[in-house]
Formats: structure tokens, sequence, C-alpha cells
């Protein structure tokens, strides 16, 4: 039996887009996407955004699925 290969998770980095109270600014490599807060919390579970509203900016893995729930 051969071992499956898994793809490495990607690392998702957010900051909030200025002048906004909603929209997050993610970057995932050279990639750059904005989505509301609501989506991200939908995607990656509420206590994702607890770095991002104490901190400004959250930085965590992301998988492949989570990655086209983004897009």
């Amino acid at each position: 039996m051969s071992p499956q290969r898994t793809e490495p998770p990607h690392e998702l980095s957010c900051t909030w887009v200025p002048g906004t109270l909603d929209i997050v600014r993610a970057r995932i490599g050279s990639r750059v996407i904005e989505v509301t807060s609501t989506t991200l919390a939908r995607v990656f579970g509420p206590r994702a955004l607890d770095d991002l509203y104490l901190k400004g900016r959250v930085t965590m893995p992301v998988s492949p699925q989570q990655l086209s729930l983004l897009a």
C-alpha cells in the first residue's frame, strides 16, 4: 500500500481593512482576498476572530477545503 500524499496546510494571515468594521484582508502566500468577518467566522469558527479583535491581526493554518470556501 502506498502512502497518501497530503498537501501541507497553507498559512492565512488576516488584518482588518482600514476604515471598515467588518471587512478582513486575508493573505495566503502572494494571494490577497477580502472577506467579511462573518465569512471568516463561518469557515474557521468564531474563536478564529479572537486575536483579530484583540490584536488587529491573526495568522492560522488553512486547509485546501477551507481555502476553497474563502474564494
